[in-house]
């Protein structure tokens, strides 16, 4: 876990549960059921008592930002910083143990009083539907060609929707149909009993919606269990382009562990296919 200063949420512990606890409660999830979750965790950062000081402090300073902090977890960050900062702060820099302490003793303060300015959840927005589901096959129209993807995962909060999709190395100048699409290849592996996805374009829902004249749905297909093996953020027609024409290089043989980067049959993750749904937008 990497420490990068002494203030309450400088390390990642601290900011993995203030990031989520504020995210979930702005999505409009309830305050009981994120608490519930946060402490279901609880043994696995309290690895000893440095983590569990950063733990409890960073969880109590979360909940009193959103104004909904329980007495219970108030009094055991309190009583966590009453025994003062941990030593291990010292390895850090010979100050940091006297600014960690100065930290402590400022939240202590905060948190035996009421938060006046909570963080405040968003008000709903108008209900936005995704413009694909997971599964959809999608023809991508480019200048002089057209290239073949599918939706391999759709992230919905209230606040957002981002889009991840996976791109076959299929480029040509005619436009593709579901057999083009299942004699395709794809970057994937296969790891114990999940397949590894090694090809991911994601969007937001606002970028992804500049290009929509430049997709036409051609299929839908159910996939088999796989992990998303990476995750690139993308903007532009252009970053489509060049991740299904990216040059790597390829494993002969099976979908193996032991060859995370290889072009393999793109039916590989197919599960059930169906080819009855075609939507265009502006072709």
């Amino acid at each position: 876990m990497a420490i990068d200063g002494v203030k309450i949420i400088d390390s990642d512990d601290g900011y993995d549960i203030y990031h989520s606890i504020i995210e979930r409660y702005k999505d409009g999830e309830k305050v009981d059921k994120i608490i519930a979750d946060v402490l279901s965790h609880k043994d696995n950062f309290c690895t000893d008592e440095l983590y569990t000081e950063i733990y409890w402090t960073a969880l109590a300073y979360s909940l009193w930002k959103i104004g909904h902090l329980p007495d219970d977890i108030r009094d055991q960050a309190l009583k966590i910083i009453q025994k003062g900062a941990n030593e291990f702060w010292l390895e850090i820099d010979c100050k940091a143990l006297s600014q960690r302490q100065k930290e402590l003793h400022k939240l202590a303060i905060q948190l035996q009083r009421k938060n006046l300015k909570p963080i405040k959840v968003p008000k709903a927005r108008v209900k936005r539907k995704p413009y694909f589901k997971k599964g959809d096959v999608l023809a991508v129209k480019f200048k002089n060609e057209y290239g073949l993807i599918f939706v391999s995962a759709i992230d919905q909060t209230p606040r957002k929707i981002e889009y991840h999709l996976a791109c076959t190395r299929w480029l040509h100048k005619e436009k593709p149909n579901m057999d083009d699409f299942l004699n395709s290849k794809i970057d994937c592996s296969q790891q114990d009993i999940k397949y590894w996805l090694n090809t991911d374009c994601w969007f937001n829902h606002k970028d992804f919606g500049m290009l929509l004249n430049h997709f036409e749905k051609i299929g839908q297909v159910e996939l088999e269990d796989y992990f998303l093996g990476v995750l690139s953020p993308a903007h532009t027609l252009d970053d489509i382009y060049n991740e299904i024409t990216e040059n790597i290089e390829t494993c002969p043989g099976l979908l193996t562990e032991y060859c995370p980067h290889t072009l393999n049959n793109t039916y590989y993750l197919i599960k059930n296919l169906n080819m009855e749904e075609n939507e265009g937008y502006g072709w």
